[in-house]
């Protein structure tokens, strides 16, 4: 493994495939920068090499098939390159899965970004891993586990992956200053021009709304995604108004706006989201 931290969960696996007890679904946390993306096509692999040792081995005609490219038996939804992935992409895999594996080996189903998936495709994934078909295993990866459907992560088993702290970069930063500069009245809140821009700013709302909330629950600094914000959290939570339960609300708030957006491409996200922030300030500035 080119990343050290994978080295420990990718043994576990080994060791559960050696006593055959593989689960049919895993989930884990998406982080291309530590090497998710890696651990996801080294486990593809794996399951589809018909010799595989502490790793597949490289060489058998399934292991050429998925090098090249071309294995007949695997297929992946890559939410990085949609806004949202809908129903009708889960169903079209769950077509392709039911079908009778080409290598008389393993099938595996692949989704990047699980978190992209409308509560319509969320259901009919859960439709599939609640009678899944035999010889599948489903390799999930999520950017927040807490945006998939409760019952869709109860079916499958969480890969736990102790990636290095993520700190936002400074640009990401930068936003969120302004943004929680805005809120609190010191200036004015970020114009939002266009539904890709609102969606990097409910990024952004999320991940600062989430900071205040680690920070009123007295979590440590390194837990922030703003680490740079933290004494600013620190001093507006003592605000008596605002306390870990409307957090929370406006952090859930957060999720089910990117939830309708995923849904629908009619939904105006610059103006509810705008709408959210003013709601937030006026309660700030109480």
């Amino acid at each position: 493994m080119a990343f050290p931290w994978l080295r420990e969960p990718w043994l576990r696996l080994v060791a559960s495939a050696e006593a055959g007890r593989l689960a049919h679904a895993y989930y884990l946390q998406h982080n291309v920068e530590g090497g998710s993306t890696e651990f996801i096509q080294r486990l593809n692999q794996f399951l589809l090499c018909k010799q595989p040792g502490k790793s597949a081995c490289g060489k058998c005609k399934s292991c050429l098939l998925y090098l090249s490219g071309n294995h007949p038996d695997t297929w992946t939804i890559d939410g990085a390159q949609v806004n949202r992935i809908g129903v009708d992409t889960v169903r079209e895999l769950q077509q392709n899965v039911t079908q009778t594996a080409n290598q008389n080996g393993l099938k595996v189903a692949v989704i990047l970004e699980a978190e992209k998936m409308t509560e319509q495709a969320g259901n009919a994934l859960l439709k599939v891993l609640e009678e899944p078909p035999a010889d599948t295993h489903w390799l999930v990866s999520t950017k927040d586990a807490e945006r998939l459907l409760p019952t869709l992560r109860s079916r499958m088993q969480w890969l736990s992956i102790a990636y290095p702290t993520t700190v936002q970069s400074d640009e990401q930063v930068t936003f969120a200053k302004q943004l929680l500069a805005g809120l609190q009245g010191q200036q004015e809140l970020p114009l939002l021009k266009d539904k890709d821009g609102a969606l990097s700013w409910l990024d952004v709302s999320e991940n600062l709304l989430m900071d205040w909330l680690l920070i009123s629950q007295r979590a440590a600094a390194t837990r922030l995604r703003y680490q740079q914000l933290a004494d600013e959290l620190q001093h507006i939570s003592n605000y008596e108004w605002v306390n870990v339960a409307q957090l929370s609300e406006w952090v859930s708030e957060c999720r089910q706006l990117r939830q309708r957006y995923q849904g629908s491409t009619g939904i105006n996200l610059p103006l509810l989201l705008s709408f959210a922030w003013s709601r937030w300030s006026n309660t700030l500035s109480a």
